[in-house]
């Protein structure tokens, strides 16, 4: 090195080393070196061994040596114009080289080492013989200007775009023919030359680098569209390509895209879906499966011709997955999209919407797979597909499942669902932009709590919100404008859609679109329905009604479907088609299928759907619910669906009974026997009743069950009401259902009486037209009837306790006779508002005597019944005589129908009308609405009295006072009988109910399908029948027979001349039943017993009653041996859960409107309770037509204010409000008169001043009742000046006048006192000016103790006059009593009743003066706090009324506790308890903290725990010196005084010193533990604040 390097000399090389050494710069450039010589790296170090920068050009460089890697710090290398031909190995190892030319040398390629060169920024080969580029180049993130000209190139890298960072790139002066695809993806490129090349098009993707400002592509083979864009400028020629993309991308779409098979409007795709492919990601390759299993929970997002399918439930496996799928409508290829970022959890029953703006797709809450609800938020970029899990601000929506979510304004709309607590109805907006959750105020009226609804955004600012469930499904329609922040109900006419949930709505073109969803029994609907809601109309949507019209979906019935309408089309994903090919179904059931098949259609081209006459019908919901039923009978219990060898048996008898009936009685209503149950199965009639003991003890009682079935089941109207229904559906499927006609009603309660002891029986028959259809509009209100009620029994028994009057002595019987029998035993207070004037109804005898035997004739009583005997027409207690049958018009129409409806009454009177304009034409003439009651005997449960039933309403009748217009047949679990009585043996004839008797055992008067030991026969029920009942004005009596089988011991029999002549024509078939009749044949051709009926020949009616007399001699007895037996119930018990039963009514609440009244009813619990914890309401009106409103009943449960009840009377302006123990101060009741005066009612025990009552008359008094005070304070008023401009002037003057004047003031009001004057500003408020007082009364209770002279019995304070007055007691036996009386300018008036006694002394009564003085300071004052108690139990009630809080009830409680999942109660501890929420920062969106953040937070939770450590340690220091003080001052103490001290000291001083130790010795442990685990803590919180990922910056050390 002495001689120099190359052409350089010493000196030269001796100054470079030197500006090396200063500069870091080493230039060799033009140094004629072919090789670098031995050692020169080593000398090169001695200078600076960091240089940073080598130059190398202009030299003939063949090859550098591989010492060259000692510069571990170079950045810069420069080779150009040397002589290499491949680029040195030791270059790819310079790992912190930014800077690398080699142009301008013999170079043929560049190696894939070239990738490890991470930090290279500028790389320039041009002038080289570089053929191609190695793809490892695309991997270098920060190269920034490529320089590749004048260089050999015929082809580019592919990857060669994801250069992120490169700004200007070189090509020109090479081979290219084209350009890669992927130049479109550089983000950053500002410059690229690709001139003198061989192109001929250029990419249409380079359309979108909108940071390119210089594109060079002269000299080029470009086609004329290209060049002539190219000569318009840059900014034309972008446009141009991405038109050209759009047009490439469209060709390719029709190339590649499946034709559709139309189908009516819709086209059909066959959806394709590769198995195996393998994906390249981030992780490497994949290979996922793109089959979407079919599934449920999902959620079904179209962003324009890509529809995404996220989450769900399996069908197949149960599981629950975070799969992402996606199909585009232009291939029909199912994806299963690999994504990157923070995944969310598998999930079900969660929100989605699409984030139109940002191109997102955001999902909210759900449930995982361990039932645990969500509440977070995350986003997929579907530009990269990468997830991410936003930071969101506010107070976020709690965790929810099926809420419903839409996109309206940079904002998602999040509506309802199911939260831990139930279901909700609350509106979040969450800001996509400041991710900031916000829920703001509304007005109107909201939609109830829902969950699964149906959402959708229209005309620009309007939400729509339709159906859904709670623990009903729903069906109404609300909107909300965002403008005017305002709910609106919309009703709705036209053809409503069924109520319905997990459905969707859509709105285009100012018509609201309705399709799919579930129903109420969870069947998949195909239904499409359309309302017309112009965008400019919404203000009378609420008063337009708008029409609904079913439309017609053109959708066949599919195992599995999932659609969504968007932009006015409507998009659907099934499992075959008829057209395409169906599915296997084995896979379907197990869920071993995906969609294969997608449908859409345009809704503009769909139609109205053409119904048929039936289907313009309502559609019958029990018959719906039964063909569910029958749909679904796999899973219904085996008795349902199938019979017994037992129930065949009697199946086949009850056929030949049947048979042989009507041809004994051809012009009969056939017998009710063998309907189908839901099933559609047919049983035997009986053995539907199921008689169930329930739990609850409500039920026990008849008024109880009564009340219960017809509140807890909603009513519907038989579909035929001329005839029974074709279906009677078990009781437990009528209890599930919740609704049922007369006859399901009629069963469960029957079930529900049998159960628990009633001797109960279903009845079937005849009712107006009123009862059938449940109009109640011309009956008096049940609440009314009770009220009434109770107050004839506080009367009656006021009377009876007075004097032995005749009306307290009334009996049950007779003053049911005057009113209607509602149905309930309980009477309590008479309100305000309550009936009066009703007859008292004394309580029925628990015994009835049995009455004497009749001595009368039986031939003279049989003398009497002969037709035209003057005996003949009986007196039956009021009710008109019959008249002689030899002249009733109906023995001209016996056996005819026809003639019987011709001599029929055709002006009938109309019975209950209710309102109905038709109901006079239905109830003209003879009623035919067929019907079903319930019947209780006597006999049983302490029933003294037959009675009647009513099942849709709980109303009790009595037999001979009731609505029903005739009797058929009735039955119990044991038996059916048919009514024999009817007076003519056909349809058309009636058997009244207050005519008939009731004697079961009878068979003249009931035909038995079972015989009945005990039974008698007819021959013996004719000639016993005058000694069975009496005749006595038609009274009822009741008689007891041992019958075994029937469970009716008693039976009541009820007589006239109309019955007698009735029973004797139906008598005339024989002297034995049918079932003794089927008996005795049976026994005759099959001695064995059972089923030989089937071999007799059917008989006529004649035969039968000519063969009566032989075969009845013989027949008395083994009868029931070839009779089946009744099988057991092949129903269920029965159970209804105890949510259900806590509801009460059917979806929450049930409306009964009567005369003049309209009855609400309420759920107490459950999610269907209202928010204001209101039960019932009951409004009464003034006028038939309900117009005009006299008083509103408010009934109240589980309120946190306690308050029961509100009455309101408007025509008044008087409200009334009672509350339960427990409220705010103590209070009972408030009654208000508007304008006029407030009177308060307390619980005086629970109040300190023991207030009773107080009563306000607006600006003139105040008067106060006391009991058991102290002070024997029992009254006090004050009344306020009757100057109204008194209440206007200035505080001085209000203050004087209160304080009785200015000599009052002189002396010092109370109310200037400092503390008072203080609390008068916190609690009453500065600036509120109070009524000036002109007089205050006090009145005290006697004191015993003291004598009356002495004892104050009234203070009187004339405040405005300046005097005061003291009345005392009255002495014994004493007419006037002793007073004093003073006025402030120093003068007395004393009265003294007793003159012996001596007169008071002057200081005795300035005495007296001063201590009135301060008495009437102290009544002033509490006038004062009277009225500000009373301004603040205004407040409160305000402010209890605007925030309603409703205490759970524990079985909610229970139940939402086994909803929640451990991990529930785990985050929701966790989130009570952040340790790190105190010093946490605000972070927005996807915002994460920094380092400098993280170090701040953890200094600041490690200071936290620091301070609470030391401060606990003070606390224990502190305590231990206190107690060690104390101990050594009593030893001191001790040692003092210890020769003075007792034994008793001695001991108490060594038990406290002992117990002084104790303590101490405690807290020097504590200490010393403490000081112990302080570290312990500190270093464990330390370690998981570093594990922490919220501070997961802190381990970047960079």
């Amino acid at each position: 090195m002495a001689e120099g390097i190359g052409t350089l000399s010493r000196e030269v090389l001796e100054e470079r080393l030197m500006e090396a050494r200063r500069t870091y710069r080493l230039n060799m450039g033009y140094a004629g070196l072919k090789q670098l010589p031995p050692g020169f790296v080593d000398l090169v170090k001695k200078y600076n061994p960091h240089i940073t920068e080598l130059e190398l050009s202009s030299n003939d460089l063949t090859d550098l040596p591989d010492e060259l890697e000692e510069f571990r710090y170079l950045r810069v290398l420069r080779l150009k114009y040397n002589q290499l031909k491949r680029i040195p190995s030791v270059v790819y190892r310079l790992q912190q080289l930014m800077v690398f030319d080699v142009s301008g040398n013999k170079v043929a390629k560049v190696d894939e080492a070239v990738g490890h060169l991470t930090l290279l920024k500028e790389l320039d080969v041009s002038g080289n013989e570089i053929t191609v580029l190695p793809d490892s180049l695309a991997a270098l993130p920060k190269l920034e200007v490529v320089q590749v000209e004048n260089n050999r190139l015929e082809v580019l890298p592919d990857n060669l775009g994801e250069l992120a960072a490169v700004i200007k790139m070189d090509l020109s002066t090479n081979n290219l023919r084209y350009l890669p695809n992927s130049l479109g993806q550089l983000k950053k490129v500002q410059r690229i030359d690709v001139g003198n090349n061989l192109l001929t098009k250029v990419p249409p993707s380079m359309g979108h680098l909108k940071t390119l400002k210089e594109f060079n592509l002269r000299y080029n083979n470009l086609d004329e569209r290209y060049k002539a864009k190219v000569e318009e400028g840059l900014s034309k020629f972008l446009a141009f390509l991405r038109e050209e993309e759009e047009r490439e991308r469209l060709e390719e779409i029709e190339r590649l895209k499946p034709i559709g098979t139309p189908v009516g409007s819709y086209l059909e795709y066959r959806c394709k879906a590769e198995v195996g492919q393998l994906v390249k990601t981030e992780m490497g390759d994949i290979t996922v499966d793109n089959r979407c299993w079919i599934r449920t929970g999902h959620t079904l997002t179209q962003v324009g011709s890509m529809l995404i399918i996220f989450g769900g439930q399996l069908l197949k496996d149960g599981s629950t997955t975070n799969d992402l799928f996606w199909m585009t409508m232009d291939r029909m290829e199912w994806h299963n999209q690999p994504c990157k970022g923070d995944k969310p959890p598998p999930r079900y029953n969660h929100a989605a919407c699409y984030d139109e703006e940002n191109n997102r797709l955001v999902i909210f809450g759900g449930r995982t797979a361990e039932r645990k609800r969500l509440n977070d938020v995350a986003f997929l970029d579907m530009d990269t597909w990468t997830w991410y899990k936003p930071s969101t601000e506010g107070a976020a929506p709690s965790p929810r499942e099926q809420a419903v979510a839409t996109f309206w304004a940079g904002n998602m709309v999040l509506f309802g669902g199911h939260a831990i607590g139930g279901r909700t109805n609350d509106l979040f907006l969450l800001d996509l932009g400041a991710w900031q959750w916000s829920q703001p105020a509304f007005s109107g009226t909201a939609p109830s709590p829902r969950q699964a609804c149906a959402l959708c955004i229209g005309h620009g600012n309007l939400i729509f919100v339709h159906g859904g469930r709670n623990n009903f499904v729903l069906e109404d329609l609300h909107v909300m404008d965002f403008v005017t922040k305002t709910w609106t109900e919309i009703p709705c006419e036209g053809r409503c859609p069924p109520p319905r949930h997990s459905h969707h709505i859509h709105v285009h073109r100012d018509h609201l679109y309705l399709f799919g969803g579930l129903d109420e029994l969870g069947a998949q609907s195909n239904a499409m329905f359309q309302v017309h809601l112009p965008g400019d109309q919404q203000d009378t949507y609420a008063t337009a009604k708008p029409k609904w019209v079913e439309w017609d979906s053109e959708l066949p019935y599919n195992k599995n479907r999932t659609a969504t309408l968007w932009n006015g089309t409507i998009s659907i994903y099934q499992l075959g088609s008829n057209t395409l090919g169906r599915v296997n179904d084995d896979d379907a059931e197990k869920g071993l299928v995906f969609w294969d098949v997608f449908k859409t259609a345009k809704l503009e081209g769909l139609k109205p759907r053409q119904l048929a006459e039936d289907e313009l019908r309502p559609k019958n919901a029990k018959r719906m619910r039964v063909q569910h039923t029958i749909n679904t009978a796999g899973k219904m219990p085996r008795s349902f669906t199938q019979h017994t060898a037992h129930e065949a048996r009697v199946l086949q008898y009850v056929q030949d009974f049947q048979r042989i009936f009507e041809e004994l009685y051809p012009y009969r209503r056939p017998l009710y026997l063998t309907p189908r149950n839901e099933c559609g199965v047919a049983k035997f009639v009986c053995t539907t009743i199921r008689p169930s003991q329930l739990v609850y003890t409500e039920l026990y009682d008849l008024d109880g069950a009564a009340q219960f079935v017809a509140d807890f089941l909603s009513y519907e109207p038989l579909e035929d009401p001329l005839h029974p229904p074709d279906t009677l559906p078990s009781p437990m499927s009528v209890l599930d259902w919740r609704a049922g006609d007369s006859f399901d009603l009629a069963v469960v309660l029957a079930s529900l009486l049998i159960g628990v002891g009633f001797n109960a029986f279903v009845v079937m028959g005849y009712a107006p037209y009123a009862v059938v259809q449940n109009d109640q509009r011309n009956t008096v209100c049940t609440v009314l009837e009770r009220e009434a009620q109770g107050a004839a029994a506080a009367a009656a028994a006021a009377g009876s306790k007075g004097s032995d009057s005749a009306t307290g002595g009334r009996s049950a019987s007779g003053a049911a006779r005057e009113r209607r029998v509602d149905g309930s035993n309980t009477n309590p207070p008479v309100p305000v508002g309550a009936l009066v004037g009703a007859t008292p109804e004394a309580r029925a005898p628990r015994y009835n005597i049995k009455p004497l035997a009749s001595l009368k004739s039986k031939i003279l009583k049989a003398q009497a019944e002969v037709p035209g005997s003057p005996a003949a027409t009986p007196d039956r207690g009021g009710i008109a005589p019959t008249g002689d049958l030899g002249n009733n018009p109906d023995d001209e129409a016996v056996g005819d129908p026809m003639a019987a409806a011709a001599a029929a009454d055709p002006t009938g009177a109309v019975d209950g009308a209710g309102g109905d304009p038709l109901a006079e034409d239905h109830d003209a003439g003879i009623c035919k609405y067929v019907h079903a009651w319930v019947m209780v005997l006597p006999g049983k449960r302490d029933v003294s009295e037959a009675m009647f039933i009513e099942p849709s309403t709980g109303r009790k009748y009595p037999l001979h006072d009731s609505p029903y217009k005739g009797i058929e047949m009735l039955w119990n679990q044991r038996n059916f009988w048919v009514c024999l009585q009817q007076p003519q043996p056909h349809s058309d004839s009636r058997a009244d109910p207050r005519d008939i008797s009731y004697d079961l055992n009878d068979p003249s008067k009931w035909e038995p399908v079972f015989e009945e030991r005990g039974m008698r026969s007819r021959s013996e029920g004719a000639t016993e029948e005058s000694e069975v009942a009496r005749a006595e004005g038609g009274t009822s009596r009741v008689h007891r027979n041992d019958s075994v089988r029937g469970g009716n011991s008693a039976g009541l029999a009820l007589k006239s001349g109309k019955v007698g002549g009735g029973s004797s024509r139906l008598q005339g078939v024989g002297g034995m039943s049918i079932a003794q009749r089927m008996a005795q044949r049976n026994k005759l051709t099959t001695p064995g017993g059972g089923g030989g009926a089937t071999d007799t020949p059917p008989r006529t009616a004649e035969a039968h009653a000519d063969g009566g007399g032989a075969m009845g001699d013989d027949g008395d007895g083994g009868e029931a041996d070839v009779v089946p037996d009744i099988p057991p119930s092949w129903v269920l018990k029965l159970t209804i859960p105890r949510d259900a039963f806590d509801m009460r009514c059917p979806r929450g609440s049930k409306l009964t409107l009567y005369r003049r009244c309209q009855h609400e009813i309420f759920a107490r619990f459950g999610d269907c309770s209202r928010w204001d914890g209101m039960v019932e309401r009951l409004v009464l009106y003034g006028d038939d037509d309900r117009t005009i409103v006299t008083e509103i009943r408010e009934t109240f449960t589980r309120r946190r204010d306690k308050l029961r009840e509100r009455r309101v009377y408007p025509q008044k302006d008087t409200t009334i409000e009672l509350f339960d123990r427990g409220s705010a101060f103590a209070l009972k009741d408030i009654l208000t008169v508007k304008n006029d005066r407030r009177v308060f009612n307390f619980y005086a025990a629970a109040r300190l001043d023991g207030l009773e009552k107080r009563e306000e008359l607006e600006n003139r008094k105040i008067i106060e009742h006391f009991v058991g005070r102290d002070d024997r304070l029992v009254y006090r008023s004050a009344t306020y000046t009757e100057d109204a401009a008194s209440t206007a002037t200035g505080g001085a003057v209000g203050a004087a006048a209160a304080g009785g004047g200015p000599e009052a003031a002189s002396e010092g009001d109370p109310e200037d006192d400092a503390v008072r004057r203080t609390r008068k500003s916190k609690n009453r408020g500065g600036d509120k000016r109070m009524l000036p007082i002109r007089k205050m009364t006090e009145k005290f209770a006697r004191n015993p103790s003291l004598d009356a002279d002495s004892d104050v019995a009234k203070r009187v304070y004339y405040l405005t006059e300046g005097r005061m007055r003291v009345d005392y007691h009255f002495g014994t036996n004493r007419i006037t009593n002793s007073s004093r009386s003073f006025t402030k300018d120093g003068q007395s008036q004393i009265v003294q009743v007793d003159p012996l006694a001596p007169r008071p002394q002057p200081a005795a009564l300035l005495e007296e003066y001063s201590a009135l003085l301060v008495a009437e300071k102290d009544c002033l004052q509490s006038v004062r706090d009277s009225e500000w108690e009373i301004s603040e139990i205004t407040r409160t009630r305000t402010n209890q009324e605007q925030n309603i809080t409703l205490e759970t009830p524990y079985y909610d409680i229970v139940r939402i506790k086994a909803e929640e999942s451990e991990e529930e109660e785990e985050e929701a501890a966790e989130a009570a308890y952040d340790y790190l929420s105190p010093f946490l920062p605000t972070l927005l969106g996807t915002q994460q903290l920094t380092r400098t953040q993280a170090l701040e937070v953890r200094e600041k939770a490690l200071k936290a725990l620091k301070d609470r450590l030391i401060e606990r340690a003070n606390i224990i220091q502190a305590r231990l010196d206190e107690e060690t003080a104390a101990l050594a001052k009593r030893q001191q103490t001790f040692h003092r005084d210890r020769d003075q001290m007792t034994a008793t000291e001695e001991e108490e001083y060594e038990r406290q010193t002992e117990e002084s130790m104790f303590r101490i010795h405690i807290l020097e442990r504590r200490l010393r533990r403490h000081e112990e685990q302080a570290l312990h803590k500190y270093y464990e919180l330390d370690a998981k604040l570093r594990g922490d990922s919220r501070l997961q910056s802190l381990l970047n050390v960079y």
